[in-house]
């Protein structure tokens, strides 16, 4: 049989097929750590209504620590983390996964380092009730030398006040429709669910975290903040104790809060509800509510 060459590609064929081949990937570009001069970041952590508008006024009268009203920004931010086209853009121009939360971190870094300094402070520090649910995140970007302050409130008395009739908190939206619109049960499910959140995370990075209790905090103030300033590395000034008398910006956090001129007592309003609420809330905090030394 006689043989037959291949037929000849047609050159538009063969100039297609040249145009497929990828090209040389990017050659990697590095992008400096978030180290050296840069100050570790602080982060105020707890679920919303925990007592963290009172924590975060505590840290900003320290003489050497800034702290704004919530940011919110990070949150939407550190979502290019996560989306794939998002790390595929990056790959393609030459930057790693690592590389990029480096870049990231010090974007977001060089905001608070520029509203401390207009303060005339060295430390910054951010209390964004919201940043429970990218924790991990934080690590990821400001890790390891970064700072974390928790703050612990009884799951009951968290509960009582977001289920308030006269306000309404939208975090706690999903938690009430999984409740089947129960509002204290619902209410009761997202401090579980936000502290279990922050129970992982602690138990993670224990040397980066210290837990304080909203109890403790308004029963003994000194006694609990003095070895929080500690762990922050910075020197115990007993003036932080009259927040009052420092000048705080207005921005997002509790309103309330501006209301008071000093640290008191504000525990267990949640007995104003009927002993069967009583129960089905606390269920709604289990078992984070027992492993948390509330019984």
């Amino acid at each position: 049989m006689e043989r037959r060459d291949p037929p000849a590609r047609h050159p538009l064929r063969r100039l297609a097929g040249k145009l497929r081949r990828p090209g040389p990937k990017a050659p990697p570009i590095a992008v400096e750590a978030v180290t050296g001069d840069h100050p570790p970041a602080i982060f105020l952590i707890g679920c919303q209504r925990s007592g963290t508008s009172l924590l975060r006024r505590i840290v900003d009268s320290h003489p050497t620590i800034a702290c704004p009203p919530e940011t919110a920004f990070i949150l939407p931010l550190v979502q290019v983390l996560h989306d794939q086209r998002s790390r595929r853009g990056f790959e393609a121009m030459g930057y790693t996964d690592a590389s990029v939360g480096e870049a990231l971190a010090s974007f977001i870094g060089s905001f608070y380092e520029r509203y401390a300094a207009a303060q005339g402070k060295a430390r910054w520090a951010d209390k964004t009730p919201h940043y429970v649910d990218c924790l991990d995140d934080l690590w990821t970007l400001f890790g390891p030398t970064a700072r974390f302050v928790v703050i612990v409130r009884h799951g009951l008395d968290v509960a009582y006040s977001l289920a308030d009739p006269r306000r309404h908190y939208p975090a706690i939206d999903a938690s009430v429709d999984a409740a089947g619109g129960d509002v204290p049960s619902g209410a009761g499910r997202f401090w579980s669910m936000q502290n279990r959140k922050i129970l992982d995370f602690t138990a993670a990075h224990p040397e980066a975290c210290v837990r304080i209790t909203y109890e403790d905090l308004t029963r003994d103030p000194a006694g609990t903040l003095e070895p929080v300033f500690s762990f922050l590395g910075v020197a115990w000034d007993p003036a932080v104790l009259d927040y009052a008398s420092v000048e705080h910006h207005a921005g997002v956090e509790d309103p309330e809060v501006t209301k008071m001129k000093r640290i008191v007592e504000n525990s267990g309003k949640s007995s104003a509800w009927p002993a069967d609420v009583l129960a089905k809330v606390r269920e709604a905090c289990e078992p984070e509510l027992t492993e948390l030394g509330y019984r």
